[in-house]
């Protein structure tokens, strides 16, 4: 069955070798709607695809951070600290990013 608009493109990147490569791919991913997850069964890792909560499991971000933390999530030894989320820091329109800041110049006479 064909989707068709947004759906459809989204769908069919979800599924191809590449998906969110950059970022972990499928480790990365903590929750997504039951539908779509059975709908992108076949492309979702064996390892990782019962850590992966639905509305089912847990829709609280307290609840999901402690479903995480009981199924072993990959997201949470990986990219946690100290077993808690680290959350992004963004830094406002026109600023640099942390690690994009230019290190303190020192002049040497």
């Amino acid at each position: 069955m064909q989707n068709h608009g947004f759906k459809g493109i989204s769908i069919g990147s979800i599924r191809t070798p590449l998906f969110l490569q950059g970022d972990g791919g499928w480790n990365r991913i903590v929750w997504i709607p039951k539908d779509i997850k059975l709908e992108v069964a076949d492309a979702i890792p064996e390892e990782v695809y019962d850590k992966i909560a639905t509305e089912e499991d847990a829709i609280d971000p307290a609840d999901l951070e402690a479903w995480l933390r009981e199924k072993k999530h990959p997201v949470v030894e990986k990219y946690w600290k100290d077993g808690r989320p680290d959350p992004l820091r963004i830094p406002l329109p026109g600023q640099p990013w942390e690690d994009e800041m230019p290190e303190k110049e020192v002049t040497m006479w």
